[in-house]
């Protein structure tokens, strides 16, 4: 299969032109309003404000923990994904009239919206690796890790995961471009995309780079959920066994408690949310029929949709799991946010108890 094709199926699916292959095509149309146009909105409106929340709650709080830092850089990256997911339901839009504008809006939407999804949703696999690594050593010796990570290092290795992704991402802005052009199928000059002579090649060098972040983040998200998971059981039960723990040493653990417990959450549903993604990902590799230009190149499109929706959706839920899970984040966005001081106070007090 051509390096380019195979990039293109993976990524991006519906990069310049309609599915031209056998399968339901209402099937596809109803995926792209569904799932682009009205869900991934929706999401993305309520993605949009949620992120900023969740930025102005955690820098309200400061940076002297490390994962105040790791989950500040987690909402920035979840921001991107969310206006990402916007831009594809604003160029899937049926209402759009594109035409008229003379705009190839399939075309528009692989390098302002599908990328940008991809490249922000890859740094919150990554970013959210990194926290559940950092939580694993913290039960596994708390000691070393409180001196090795300091906040500026995890302010440091997240910059580096954006770098990272974002230069993998770069190769294809390299190869394509959009601007004005003349179309022999239109007659006529449209805004799209413009391909250089070497971009199947840029491409590919993208599309193997994405498959190894998608696939790396998602084994190792379930090997270090497992794992911290298995350790905080092994914790819990040591500190029953253990009565001579002072009142302030009991309220450090409890806190760390509630972070881990916070951090598996997290890394969960980004497990949950990934499973489409790297189901599709495997099945494009051993079935050759399920891609563009196959028997079930329709079912692959809408596959696609979903894939879309899930990443969207990871990235905009997350203020439900901090508000719920984090006593510290609830009280900071109920300071924040509303002027009920006995509310604050009550939740507090309930913390206390």
């Amino acid at each position: 299969m051509d390096a380019s094709v195979s990039y293109n199926m993976s990524i991006n699916p519906s990069v310049s032109q309609e599915p031209v292959s056998r399968g339901p095509h209402w099937a596809l149309l109803v995926s792209e309003t569904l799932f682009h146009v009205i869900i991934n909105r929706l999401l993305s409106v309520f993605g949009i404000g949620s992120n900023i929340i969740n930025i102005t709650v955690f820098c309200k709080q400061g940076f002297k923990e490390t994962i105040t830092v790791g989950l500040v850089g987690l909402a920035i990256s979840d921001f991107g994904t969310v206006v990402g997911g916007l831009v594809l339901a604003e160029c899937f839009n049926p209402l759009m009239p594109y035409e008229e504008w003379r705009v190839k809006n399939r075309e528009v939407q692989y390098l302002a919206g599908s990328f940008p999804r991809v490249c922000f949703a890859r740094i919150t696999g990554l970013i959210t690796v990194y926290i559940t690594l950092e939580r694993c050593l913290c039960v596994a010796i708390p000691l070393h890790v409180k001196r090795m990570l300091k906040p500026k290092r995890t302010f440091v290795i997240v910059l580096f995961i954006y770098a990272l992704v974002i230069s993998t991402i770069m190769p294809v802005y390299v190869g394509y471009h959009l601007t004005w052009k003349f179309s022999p199928q239109d007659n006529a000059t449209v805004f799209g995309l413009v391909m250089s002579q070497n971009a199947p090649q840029l491409e590919y060098i993208t599309y193997i780079a994405t498959v190894v972040l998608q696939m790396s983040s998602f084994i190792l998200l379930i090997l270090l959920t497992s794992a911290l998971v298995i350790m905080l059981k092994k914790k819990s039960e040591w500190r029953k066994q253990t009565s001579s723990l002072s009142e302030n040493k009991t309220t450090t653990s409890r806190r760390d408690r509630s972070a881990i417990r916070l951090v598996v959450m997290v890394a969960c549903i980004l497990i949950g949310f990934l499973t489409p993604g790297t189901v599709l990902f495997l099945t494009t590799i051993f079935e050759p029929h399920f891609n563009i230009g196959g028997d079930y190149e329709v079912h692959f499109y809408v596959a696609w949709t979903v894939v879309s929706f899930c990443e969207v959706a990871n990235s905009s839920l997350n203020i439900f799991v901090y508000y719920n899970m984090n006593t510290k984040y609830r009280e900071t966005f109920l300071s924040i946010f509303c002027l009920h001081k006995k509310k604050l106070e009550s939740v507090t007090t309930s913390n206390k108890i």
